[in-house]
């Protein structure tokens, strides 16, 4: 294998999935409580994305050059605009390459006023690309590669005392994930978001939303944001707005999109007629009162799961925490956490391992009741056979 270690493989080779389960070559069945990290929100299979895929084959196009209009384009980002903050839209490729397009735009509005200085939240991640890093908080990932641009402060998450400590007349843009994923599922309280809005609104600092994991419905709202009643200036998508097709996107208000010339920014395979239309019909998918009221019900079923879990294995879990169908169970040691991880994998439970001690479930959003009881079921065996003589 000749391929760069920059993930730890998994043991297995998957070769095919359906609905919210995956296949191994050696004919496992492994039921999907990751969804590819809040991607494949449709899950596998999904007739969106089978009959979005085979529509396109039937253009005969594959690529055109991001000056070359077609109606998806259009179409998506027109939906996008309408159901978030009525801006223009960048496409990209990736959460990433979303969040680099926004802190260039955010800092091309912010030099006719001198203002450069990005606040940025502890536990916080955007991507691994340089600018993302920037204002990502993760010592490890900026380790060994020299100083990341750009003038950042980080603010304690959900500590307003600390944010207008940090508050001055340089300061251009507060970016924050209203559920932090990688950092471990910590979700926004009110009085911090509150602190937020006035904040921006008072000194006219621009508000960044990253709804690249939180977005598309994962928490029961179409965007994450919307829990709390603000409106963001800029907002980054991807993952689950293509459910497994590459897709980002940058939503910009237009008195910033403005300033932005012809030639500012680009992007050679953003907005291709493939990946809009299939994210175009994934979004509209969502984006109903009736999937969404679903993703709450299963969210709440979720929930009472895990707090049940705490409850039984309290020896061994710190904490658990939901939003929707974005949930964390907080190990006390880490390597307990890895254990379990390892364990269930094996057991047929696909989970992501965040900051050493938390498994990350983020499955994809067509979900059975049914299927999240079964995987707790198996966190729950796994728990008890490894650790049944610390009882």
């Amino acid at each position: 294998m000749s391929l760069l270690k920059t993930y730890k493989f998994s043991n297995y080779e998957i070769i095919k999935g359906k609905g919210c389960y995956l296949y191994t070559s050696n004919k496992k069945k492994m039921l999907d409580f990751s969804a590819g990290v809040a991607v494949n929100s449709l899950g596998y299979d999904h007739p969106v994305i089978k009959n979005s895929l085979k529509e396109q084959i039937k253009t005969g196009i594959t690529h055109l050059s991001g000056s070359q209009m077609h109606k998806y384009k259009v179409k998506l980002s027109s939906t996008l605009s309408k159901e978030s903050n009525k801006g223009d839209v960048f496409f990209s490729n990736s959460g990433a390459e979303s969040i680099e397009a926004a802190l260039k735009i955010a800092r091309n509005y912010g030099s006719q006023f001198k203002k450069d200085e990005i606040i940025a939240m502890s536990s916080s991640f955007h991507g691994r690309t340089i600018g993302a890093l920037s204002v990502g908080s993760n010592k490890k990932y900026k380790s060994n590669i020299g100083p990341v641009p750009g003038k950042v402060k980080f603010c304690q998450f959900n500590n307003s005392k600390n944010l207008k400590k940090l508050i001055n007349n340089k300061t251009l843009a507060i970016i924050i994930e209203f559920v932090q994923g990688d950092g471990g599922i910590n979700i926004c309280n009110k009085e911090f978001a509150k602190t937020i809005k006035e904040i921006c609104k008072r000194r006219k600092v621009l508000l960044i939303a990253d709804e690249i994991q939180g977005g598309i419905g994962r928490t029961g709202k179409i965007f994450s944001y919307k829990h709390y009643g603000v409106s963001p200036d800029i907002i980054t998508s991807a993952k689950g707005l293509g459910s497994g097709v590459p897709i980002g996107a940058t939503i910009v208000k237009k008195y910033i999109s403005q300033k932005i010339s012809i030639g500012f920014h680009g992007s050679t395979f953003g907005g291709g007629m493939l990946q809009t239309r299939v994210a175009y019909n994934v979004f509209n998918t969502i984006n109903k009162k009736s999937f969404l009221n679903k993703v709450i019900k299963n969210g709440d079923i979720l929930s009472k799961l895990l707090k049940k879990l705490k409850i039984n294995n309290e020896d061994l879990i710190k904490d658990v925490r939901s939003r929707g169908l974005m949930s964390a169970i907080e190990f006390k040691n880490n390597n307990e956490a890895l254990k379990i991880y390892n364990d269930i994998a094996k057991r047929g439970l696909i989970t992501t391992l965040i900051q050493g001690n938390t498994i990350r479930i983020t499955p994809p959003l067509i979900i059975q009741s049914k299927e999240l009881e079964k995987g707790i079921e198996i966190i729950f065996k796994s728990i008890s056979k490894n650790f049944s003589f610390k009882r």
